[in-house]
């Protein structure tokens, strides 16, 4: 089974297409009928008629901030980053409070590179909604791309608090906190990942890069070896990591063992395991 990549991760890759309409306020009932045949034609993927819908709501009340914020779903649905940004943008300057809006605007500018503005905006959507679990994963996501890790730390600490059984939540606080040089704390919370989704290969991966770096050598093979039953392809390099350890140990049969089982697809690793196996090989005769 392949893990599940941080870069991740569903809540931040994806925008979310669904659950448009927040509580309606009292508008225009010509606005209101237009908009919940907006809302009617997004849940159908008829972006097109979607983006009329709204567009008509939006000429009988200008500052309709959940016909804005549907016309940006409904540009999303579109691939049109630029205007639904435009439209999330104009959802938020008609009501600063709108969450959503605010959370997708982060997301654009997210993936636009603008980080630094996309912290403002998942700020304000934690800062509207604060029980937003993906809000605030993505906002330590893009605190943790700026280098603020005490404040990336925070972030995924509340999404994780929110949602335990979010592993992404647990493996980006064990990230961070590894970051911080908090290594007992970041393997925690990797088994934390891990408790929640026992094949997350990544979380295997960096538990024993962990447990490595604290001296561990037995807990670290063993979860080398777990990263390796779940997403061999992936984490090949594991082979060399095991042959390392048990090398230090001065197990040369055990640590050649590991370096032959090393493929030749990851080049940079086939490589060294190969120099490897050439300079212990003399070991193993004497």
């Amino acid at each position: 089974m392949r893990s599940t990549s941080p870069a991740f991760v569903l809540f931040v890759a994806a925008f979310i297409l669904v659950s448009v309409p927040q509580a309606v306020r009292a508008v225009d009932p010509g606005a209101a009928e237009r908009y919940n045949a907006g809302v009617a034609s997004l849940e159908t993927k008829d972006f097109d008629k979607a983006l009329a819908d709204f567009n008509q709501a939006l000429t009988i009340a200008p500052d309709y901030a959940e016909a804005h914020y549907g016309l940006g779903l409904a540009y999303l649905g579109k691939s049109d980053a630029d205007r639904a940004l435009e439209s999330f943008t104009a959802a938020t300057r008609a009501e600063p409070a709108h969450a959503k809006a605010q959370f997708n605007r982060g997301k654009i500018l997210f993936e636009k590179g603008r980080t630094a503005e996309a912290v403002d905006a998942y700020a304000a959507a934690v800062s509207s909604n604060t029980d937003y679990t993906e809000a605030y994963f993505a906002l330590g996501t893009a605190q943790k791309k700026l280098k603020k890790n005490a404040e990336a730390l925070a972030a995924f600490d509340r999404a994780a608090q929110l949602n335990p059984r979010m592993p992404e939540a647990h493996y980006m606080k064990g990230s961070t906190l590894r970051a911080l040089s908090r290594l007992k704390e970041a393997a925690e919370a990797y088994k934390a990942a891990l408790a929640v989704s026992p094949t997350y290969a990544l979380a295997h991966y960096w538990l024993a890069e962990t447990y490595r770096e604290l001296g561990q050598d037995t807990a670290a093979i063993e979860a080398y070896n777990a990263a390796l039953r779940f997403d061999v392809r992936a984490f090949a390099k594991a082979y060399c990591k095991i042959g390392d350890i048990l090398e230090s140990q001065g197990d040369y049969q055990g640590a050649v063992e590991q370096y032959t089982k090393m493929p030749r697809y990851d080049q940079q690793f086939y490589t060294y395991a190969q120099e490897k196996i050439k300079y212990l090989q003399p070991k193993l005769k004497q």
